[in-house]
């Protein structure tokens, strides 16, 4: 597999992040050192199909995505939030990110991300069975004698929001 297939569907700055990350990342020398020496396992990691090119680390032909958190959520934004995909599910969005790249616990990184997704829970269809058919309200008799109205504004941009909390509740799910 050639590096530069791997930037096809993300941005450069990320590109680089996750090359220089796996790179410099301690975590990564660890188990390239690990590796090297023909171990099969590291830590909670099985190393069968773990391997190196150029000091680059590999799980079978998928890049290797350092311990970096923030690393992995802004990978899983662009590759859940880009046109084609457009916030599709939780497998799809696994399959997706799966075809060219590896992290311990990715399906519970993505799922935590998905859950946390603004845009897919406003379009979620609740499968509920205890919504009954809306009733209809009285009729007032009387006349109103005062009407209120509520203007809200100056709202805040959810985007960033969501992020820090999805960063949030993977970190305390790490824990």
């Amino acid at each position: 597999m050639k590096i530069a297939d791997l930037k096809k569907n993300i941005s450069e700055l990320i590109y680089k992040q996750i090359l220089e990350t796996n790179e410099i990342n301690e975590n990564c020398m660890l188990l390239r050192e690990a590796i090297a020496r023909d171990k099969t396992q590291y830590e909670d990691i099985k190393l069968k199909n773990c391997w190196t090119q150029n000091e680059i680390l590999y799980h079978d032909s998928q890049l290797w995505i350092s311990f970096n958190e923030l690393l992995q959520i802004n990978l899983i934004h662009e590759m859940h939030d880009q046109s084609s995909v457009d916030h599709s599910d939780i497998l799809r969005t696994v399959k997706v990110i799966k075809r060219n790249y590896y992290w311990s616990f990715m399906r519970k990184t993505i799922n935590q991300y998905i859950q946390n997704c603004y845009i897919c829970q406003r379009s979620k269809t609740f499968k509920d069975k205890s919504n009954d058919l809306l009733q209809s309200l009285s009729i007032s008799e009387q006349q109103w004698q005062d009407i209120v109205i509520n203007f809200i504004t100056d709202l805040f941009d959810l985007s960033e929001y969501m992020l820090r909390s999805c960063l949030e509740s993977n970190h305390t799910a790490v824990r």
